[in-house]
């Protein structure tokens, strides 16, 4: 069987003004995951990324802990399908549609964990709406055709690492694990669980793709150690 690991970036830069760049939280994390990969053995044939920089800088990460640690290097690509929705039009969305008179962004929101609560609460609400849209069933294409793309890469024994965001990847595992009808009730739900770096894993075989497992993340767990072993494990 083949394997793909779908992998969220690590904590980006919410509320600073620029999300879409790794904070220095989400470098480490990016680390932590490569060095995990490379002490349970996992030799990636390919690391593809979305477009996104906070994307490209965590698989960047990754590569770096598996050439320092595993001594291991492979190409890394980009396909522009595992980017992520523009949080900023979903919310634009609902509030013309007057479902909400709030339109925070990701760049404007505060960087407190009250303003990253109220943001995830206003954004829940707006998810909603926006997947009846026709731009929810043009994302939901792109990541079909992504993941197929990355099953193709996947033949028998091999691992492609992907490097994506967490409505993206959620999106990817619904449409694995549920029927047609719960793909969006489950794909909002694991979004917001969604941690930075958690790890969902697909194997590939005869009768196609099958995903396993979701939201691993025992690599920031273990790095931050019994006496507070959540202190690396963030949702923004």
């Amino acid at each position: 069987m083949g394997a793909i690991h779908l992998v969220r970036h690590g904590q980006a830069s919410f509320g600073s003004g620029d999300y879409d760049r790794l904070s220095e939280t989400g470098h480490l994390q990016a680390r932590l995951a490569g060095e995990d990969m490379a002490a349970r053995g996992l030799r990636p044939d390919v690391i593809i990324h979305g477009g996104l920089r906070r994307q490209r800088e965590t698989a960047e990460g990754i590569l770096a802990a598996l050439r320092e640690h595993a001594d291991w290097d492979c190409p890394v690509e980009v396909d522009e399908g595992w980017a992520e929705y523009d949080a900023d039009e979903v919310l634009e969305a609902a509030r013309v549609a007057g479902l909400s008179a709030e339109h925070g962004t990701l760049d404007t929101a505060g960087s407190s964990a009250e303003a990253k609560q109220a943001f995830q609460r206003q954004l829940d609400a707006a998810l909603g709406h926006w997947a009846g849209l026709e731009a929810f069933a043009q994302y939901t294409s792109t990541t079909t055709a992504s993941l197929a793309a990355a099953a193709e890469r996947s033949g028998t024994g091999k691992t492609t690492v992907v490097v994506s965001s967490a409505g993206t990847i959620s999106l990817a595992a619904a449409g694995l694990l549920a029927d047609s009808e719960g793909v969006v009730g489950l794909w909002t739900r694991l979004q917001r669980v969604t941690v930075n770096t958690g790890i969902a894993r697909v194997v590939v075989g005869r009768e196609g793709m099958n995903c396993i497992s979701v939201n691993e993340h025992q690599h920031l767990e273990r790095a931050a150690g019994p006496e507070d072993p959540r202190r690396l494990v963030t949702l923004r």
